[in-house]
Order: structure tokens, then C-alpha cells, then sequence
């Protein structure tokens, strides 16, 4: 079992950084992994390998990192990422869905490996996704979970509130999602630190 100390001391040894097009297949590669340990029995295997496969993983970031209004976070230890966040402008239609009327950023990703999961990671890549946006003129942050994923809590105990319950982008699918938002950054910042 690890020690506070122990934690204290690997959570210090984190750096956060703005990501480039060179982390492109760093961050492919933690999304992957993280994909499979966070979605193994919350959605269907089919879909589970659909959405799993590296090479696309790494097209899709490469195009999100050379997009200037990304705000993509890294955080890494001992110089290889472990988790990310991904921030943007709010689409029309966030996620596929209806729209989040006072909303003008979304989550998109909030990804860590689990061998990193469970010290303070997650809040420091939420906290420094804020203030780059705050900082970029961004006021409210609103992102989409599934329902039934235990990481909802997370983004609870730091003051997203619930906005709704979304239902399943098909007919096909079978995934509820709920919509999680903070109406100002500024509460999303002080609960981070």
C-alpha cells in the first residue's frame, strides 16, 4: 500500500505542460489505454473495439493538437504522458447533442492511465484546463459522462453540477449519457487548487 507520503511525492513529480503535435501519439497511445480499463463493462464490446484502435486515435490528435483553438493539457511523469485533458470551444451540438445554452467550452477528454488513477492527476489536469481557458476568455465548461461511469462523482466533488440526462445518440445504441457543467471557470479553478 502506498504511503501519503508516497503519493505527495509521485503527484510532485508531475508535470503539466500545453500539448503539441508531437504528443500526438503519446496521448493516442494513454487514450487507448485508458479506453479500455475506463469503458470494460460500462459499453458493449463491439463498441469497445471500434473505438479502441490506435492509428485512427493517433490521426484524430494530430488533427485536435494542430488546432489552435484546442486547449489540450499533458501531464507527464518521468517525461512520458500519463493523462490528458482536452478542452474546446463548445460545439452546436456538444457530443452529438441537443445544445448547452451558456456554455461556451467543452470537455472533451479527461483521459489518465490507471496506474496513475486515484492522486490528485485528474483535479491538477481539470484545474490547469481551467485557468488556460479562463485565460483565453472562456467562462462556463460543460462536458458529457456516461451515466453509468463512477467518474461522474469526480466531477461532482468539484462542483460540476448536473445539467441533464442525455439519451443514446441512436436508435442502436444503448448509452445514457448525463450532461455535468460549471457556469463560471472561476468555482472550477478554486475547487481544483
Amino acid at each position: 500500500m502506498r504511503t501519503p507520503r508516497a503519493v505527495a511525492d509521485a503527484v510532485s513529480a508531475i508535470v503539466l505542460r500545453a500539448a503539441t503535435l508531437d504528443d500526438a501519439i503519446e496521448v493516442a497511445a494513454v487514450h487507448v489505454a485508458a479506453w479500455r480499463t475506463t469503458y470494460a463493462g460500462l459499453v458493449p464490446q463491439e463498441m469497445h473495439e471500434r473505438y479502441n484502435v490506435f492509428v485512427p486515435r493517433v490521426e484524430m490528435w494530430r488533427g485536435r493538437l494542430a488546432d489552435p483553438r484546442q486547449h489540450t493539457i499533458v501531464a507527464s511523469l518521468d517525461g512520458v504522458v500519463c493523462g490528458f485533458s482536452a478542452a474546446a470551444p463548445i460545439p452546436e451540438r456538444p457530443h452529438g447533442k441537443e445544445p448547452l445554452p451558456g456554455f461556451d467550452a467543452y470537455l472533451a477528454s479527461l483521459y489518465l492511465l490507471q496506474s496513475v488513477q486515484r492522486r490528485g492527476i485528474g483535479r491538477m489536469l481539470l484545474g490547469a484546463t481551467a485557468r488556460a481557458l479562463r485565460a483565453d476568455g472562456y467562462r462556463a465548461l460543460a462536458l458529457h459522462v456516461l451515466t453509468t461511469n463512477p467518474s461522474r462523482r469526480f466531477y461532482e466533488r468539484l462542483g460540476a453540477t448536473f445539467i441533464r440526462d442525455e439519451p443514446p445518440e441512436t436508435d442502436n445504441e444503448c448509452l445514457f449519457e448525463s450532461a455535468y457543467g460549471w457556469r463560471d471557470l472561476a468555482v472550477l479553478e478554486a475547487a481544483t487548487r
